[in-house]
């Protein structure tokens, strides 16, 4: 739905008379066409991607920076996994540069960062045997994510540095993804030393997004009309995408605000916190592809009030045995779990964060972002971010390490 929206706003902002490209800065130029580990590169900090084959045969391609200018690459330093939201990868990490991202901060307190990219993001588009042209590559949600996906990220970085644990920080769709592996698979406790949750996001009962509501609402006829369009993913953006968030999104530019209604309509209005210079970059980035089954599980959600499994309708019995989809064991999420949330969180929304919080046994911690309308994305990209939450994060992590 996002992908869709962009590609239409892009179409229409082209046709505007807009300021030329050159009259933009050229780091802006520059970093709306990198990719993660360009980014990285380009400021100092050394990048590596790994290829992980999952167990169902899907290649993942996991970014690393072991290090940076303050901390160079060594051997057994303390690891932490970031894993991104919805239709995202792990350029939310990375794409707002060394004063703001997260991913370099953690470089330079000494971490060695990994970034997951679930299953069909731009960096996660392949398969041993299939095609991302069909539906059978693009049959899974976010329950592949967590139950596939995460766990077999974790044993390759556990096995690739030696350690025995990690920590993991994960932002909307990365924390709903890692209750589901724990719920699957509580073995894995045993490798978590702490879980920091960005927005945690489970239940959805009051979430706000009108593009959530609307696919929640008309749910049966959404899925319906895409199965028979043959639409199975979200693009992640392309060049005509990048262009025209260079043209129409830059400081100076008379469409500049439009480029933010989108997002705050999926994520909450807060225009204080908004780096319009960045804008550009943020669009040639996000969204980065996705499922829609994955949309269409979270569209589940809302319906059923129930956190459980992907509901294939007829077709459950076959897969599990039972009518109705099995409901996720949030009992079994044992390992430390420290909340961060915040009261304009159109996604995770104040009421939802409550419910999961009472439903999970091991939650040592809660923090609420010191800002009124810090919205679902400011978590990532806000301006201020490092002082209203990133600065309370580094001081947890540094407490399990």
């Amino acid at each position: 739905m996002r992908s869709v929206v962009y590609s239409v706003l892009a179409v229409v902002l082209l046709v505007v008379v807009s300021p030329a490209v050159g009259q933009i800065h050229p780091d802006i130029i520059e970093d709306a066409h990198l990719d993660s580990l360009g980014l990285l590169r380009k400021y100092g900090y050394p990048a590596e991607e790994h290829i992980i084959e999952t167990d169902d045969g899907y290649l993942l391609g996991i970014h690393r920076c072991p290090g940076s200018p303050l901390s160079p690459p060594a051997p057994g330093k303390p690891v932490v996994l970031l894993q991104h939201g919805m239709l995202s990868s792990s350029a939310d990490y990375i794409l707002m540069g060394p004063d703001t991202s997260l991913a370099y901060m953690l470089a330079d307190a000494g971490y060695d960062v990994w970034m997951g990219n679930a299953r069909g993001n731009r960096y996660s588009r392949r398969h041993r045997f299939r095609s991302n042209e069909t539906q059978t590559f693009w049959d899974f949600s976010w329950h592949e994510v967590g139950s596939i996906d995460i766990p077999n990220v974790i044993d390759y970085i556990l096995v690739r540095t030696g350690q025995q644990s990690l920590q993991y920080v994960g932002h909307s769709q990365g924390t709903t993804a890692y209750w589901v592996m724990m719920s699957q698979h509580p073995y894995y406790n045993r490798r978590i030393k702490s879980m920091h949750a960005l927005a945690p996001a489970a239940y959805m009962h009051n979430t706000r997004s009108p593009y959530v509501l609307f696919l929640a609402t008309f749910l049966y006829t959404t899925d319906l009309m895409l199965q028979m369009m043959g639409t199975w993913w979200f693009e992640p953006t392309n060049e005509m995408n990048i262009q025209g968030g260079l043209q129409n999104c830059h400081d100076g530019a008379p469409f500049q605000a439009m480029c933010s209604i989108n997002t705050f309509l999926i994520a909450g209005f807060n225009t204080e916190e908004v780096n319009s210079t960045m804008l550009p970059v943020i669009h040639a980035h996000s969204p980065a592809g996705a499922s829609t089954m994955q949309m269409i599980h979270h569209a589940q959600t809302i319906r059923s009030r129930i956190f459980r499994q992907y509901d294939h309708g007829a077709l459950n019995m076959v897969r599990y045995g039972q009518l109705t989809p099995p409901v996720y064991n949030l009992a079994n999420v044992q390992a430390p779990t420290l909340f961060y949330h915040s009261t304009n969180d159109w996604m995770a929304a104040p009421g939802d964060v409550e419910l999961l919080y009472r439903e999970l046994p091991n939650v040592v911690k809660r923090y609420l972002v010191p800002l009124p309308a810090f919205n679902h994305l400011d978590f990532v990209w806000a301006i201020n971010v490092r002082s209203l939450l990133y600065d309370e994060l580094l001081a947890d992590l540094k407490a399990y390490v």
